[in-house]
């Protein structure tokens, strides 16, 4: 087969770049442009570096097949730069509802193509062919198609592709076909259920795996339900007699559920789901359930009722649910049917045209352009509105821009409950201007939009990229000026509005894994050390964030990154949940307080610092100490991160009692002046005659 001798590229609406392959020396003059067959007129040439940039007099329509001829060959004209442009972004964008809008009299389908010359519909394999209208192609189709498969064959100048709708909303086995749907046919009256009143400046946020939550042979629940939708749902009890399920999510105090990612992704065989694993950060329909958690993976239908029929239950039990959205990047650009429908516009490239690689995964989704913009907002307003979540975690949010989340935020203030955001704000090198990245110091950042904290996960537990590096519980108290700053939520560009503060998820190691590695203790003292961090988290000002089984010391058995690794290392230990009871009741203790004291609702810098007056010990310099006056209530918190016990002076000779100890099981005292702390112990001390100290009435003696 002859080697071609040249490339053209669409780079303005009216202009064209040629560029010869090597070795080839090409005569502009003899390069010719042809649309559906007719010549089109040139206006100039110009060479430069080798590359022929043609100007041509009319615009270039693009509802017409275009290509060059030379020396008797034909080459088609492929998108350049113009799909990246402004120009293209106001010209063919629309506010249009996309996909298949259905009803029961007729559906109307709309994909945006605005680079393709012709597209077709294909219902159950029957051709319709599609209008043009600007930058969309549209046809309607008048019967009801719930039910019916359906694609695009879109055709492009140089290739056609069979496009799966991106705005699809179910799907069969691995992403083959894709359904329309009735959702108020299969699931009547859920998008009106009954949401709890659980407010965002009350969240205890707990992140689990759909699958994780119940693979282990001790989970209690059904065979056939483990690691699906339905078995996510049950209320399920261990052979231990102690509860395993929903129920147990329940009885910890948690108020929002935080599932990792539910959307379609590619890399389980959902109908050989046991045979694979994957924690789903590679996306590939985003408005379609994972089929290898539903129980039919064949039928569409079944994963969305699961889908829903969990979120109700997850309701129904008190709590809230957020869902783990991987906005920032897609699975594979060549393969997605974004690049099929429009080549080159729905992702970030760089000034050589390579692809931008901020999210470190091959490609950038371009957040910034309209109609991907767009698709982000139509994405977020879908899961509100027919699965009624409350709330989404970014994946590497630094990667979108912050318009895209201010439209996010706006979105979600027009519900009719309040919506939990936050998002991993690191600042990575995506080809995006910096000003316009959704980072902590972002100028123009929503309110509602929160961070993850990583100066108080390292702060607390050492450097996240240094195994062996120490933070305060595993260093001997190591930074202790850092905690004081960030126990108000105040440090290095956080407030307490915005930080969420965790040492534990499910990337990297967890914090048992980390502690094993970098104390070097002995057992005692590694768990002991766990739970400072544990209690740092849930006593801090600031939305605290706990990873599934880090109650009972979750173990990956010293992997940092599972995402594609066995079941055996992923799973929930149920066996765990019995050997280390004890410490589910600490945490359930330090929940419950938490939500019994309206101060960890303050969230602004300036009532938080006048409810908190830091302590110091000149005997014990590096035991954390606070004093929290608030209403009625009045308690001091203390940590000490090391071994030795001491007496300290509590600079007050009012009545204080012990409210709640990981290191005391009873004690009835009155301490006056002073309280002997003991090592690697966190107390909470409260005033006598305070609403903090009326133990038996509350029920939170830890």
């Amino acid at each position: 087969m002859e080697e071609p001798m040249l490339r053209a590229y669409l780079d303005s609406s009216d202009e064209i770049t040629v560029r010869p392959f090597d070795g080839h020396e090409l005569d502009y003059g003899n390069i010719n442009l042809f649309q559906d067959g007719t010549l089109m007129e040139r206006e100039s040439a110009v060479v430069s570096d080798g590359q022929i940039r043609l100007k041509y007099k009319e615009d270039i329509a693009l509802d017409q097949f275009a290509h060059i001829e030379y020396d008797g060959r034909m080459y088609p004209l492929m998108n350049g730069t113009y799909v990246h442009s402004i120009d293209f972004d106001m010209k063919y964008s629309t506010g249009e509802e996309m996909g298949a809008a259905y009803t029961r009299t007729h559906t109307v389908f709309r994909v945006f193509a605005p680079t393709a010359v012709s597209c077709r519909l294909l219902l159950d394999h029957e051709p319709r062919e599609m209008d043009k209208k600007g930058g969309y192609f549209e046809t309607t189709v008048h019967s009801d198609c719930h039910g019916r498969h359906y694609h695009y064959e879109v055709s492009h100048n140089d290739v056609t592709h069979f496009v799966i709708d991106p705005y699809v909303k179910g799907v069969s086995a691995n992403s083959r076909e894709a359904m329309v749907i009735d959702f108020e046919r299969i699931n009547p009256g859920f998008r009106v259920h009954p949401v709890p009143d659980v407010q965002n400046d009350e969240a205890v946020i707990y992140e689990i795996h759909i699958r994780d939550m119940t693979t282990h042979p001790n989970s209690g629940v059904k065979q056939e339900y483990r690691g699906k939708y339905r078995g996510m749902a049950e209320y399920a009890f261990t052979e231990h007699g102690l509860s395993s399920g929903l129920n147990y999510l329940k009885e910890l105090g948690i108020t929002h559920v935080e599932f990792m990612p539910v959307n379609d992704f590619p890399t389980v065989d959902e109908l050989n789901a046991s045979k694979s694993y994957n924690w789903g950060y590679d996306p590939m329909f985003f408005m379609a359930p994972e089929g290898s958690y539903a129980s039919d993976p064949n039928n569409p239908l079944i994963r969305v009722l699961e889908l829903q029929e969990l979120v109700k239950a997850v309701h129904e039990n008190g709590m809230k649910v957020i869902l783990d959205v991987v906005l920032n990047h897609v699975y594979e650009v060549e393969n997605s049917s974004f690049e099929k429908l429009v080549p080159g516009y729905y992702f970030r490239h760089n000034a050589d045209l390579s692809l931008s690689n901020g999210t470190g995964v091959g490609n950038d989704f371009a957040s910034e352009k309209l109609m991907a913009r767009r698709f982000i907002h139509d994405t977020i307003s879908f899961w509100l509105d027919y699965y009624r979540v409350d709330g989404f975690r970014f994946d590497l949010m630094g990667a979108l821009d912050i318009e895209t989340m201010q439209g996010v935020a706006e979105i979600s203030r027009r519900q009719d409950r309040e919506i939990f955001l936050l998002g991993e704000g690191w600042d990575l090198p995506t080809a995006l201007d910096q000003s316009k990245k959704t980072l902590p110091d972002a100028g123009g950042r929503p309110g509602s939009i929160h961070f993850f904290n990583d100066h108080f996960r390292d702060a607390v537990k050492g450097n996240n990229f240094e195994l062996a590096a120490k933070g305060y519980v595993n260093g001997e108290g190591a930074g202790i000026d850092e905690i004081r700053n960030m126990f108000t939520g105040s440090f290095e560009g956080f407030s307490a509005d915005m930080s969420i503060n965790y040492v534990e998820v499910h990337d990297n190691h967890t914090l048992y894994d980390r502690l094993r590695y970098s104390s070097g203790k002995r057992q005692y003292v590694l768990e002991s050390q766990h739970q400072l961090a544990t209690a740092l988290v849930l006593l801090s000002f600031g939305t605290p964030f706990l990873h599934a089984g880090q109650e009972f010391f979750r173990t990956k058995f010293g992997h940092g990154n599972t995402y594609n690794l066995s079941d055996m290392l992923n799973r929930m230990d149920w066996n765990r949940r019995a050997k280390y009871q004890d410490n589910i009741e600490f945490v359930k203790s330090l929940i419950a307080f938490r939500k019994s004291e309206p101060v960890f609702r303050l969230k602004d810098r300036e009532p938080v610092e006048k409810a908190v007056t830091l302590l110091s010990f000149e005997r014990m310099p590096r035991v954390f100490g606070a004093r929290i006056r608030y209403r009625n209530s009045d308690f001091i918190i203390l940590i000490n991160p090391t071994e030795t016990s001491a007496e300290l002076s509590l600079g007050s000779d009012e009545a204080f009692g012990v409210r709640l100890s990981n290191q005391r099981s009873t004690d009835k005292a009155v301490y006056r002046n002073n309280f002997y702390i003991k090592g690697y112990e966190v107390v909470i001390l409260a005033k006598s005659g305070s609403e903090s100290i009326n133990i038996e009435e509350r029920g939170l003696n830890g």
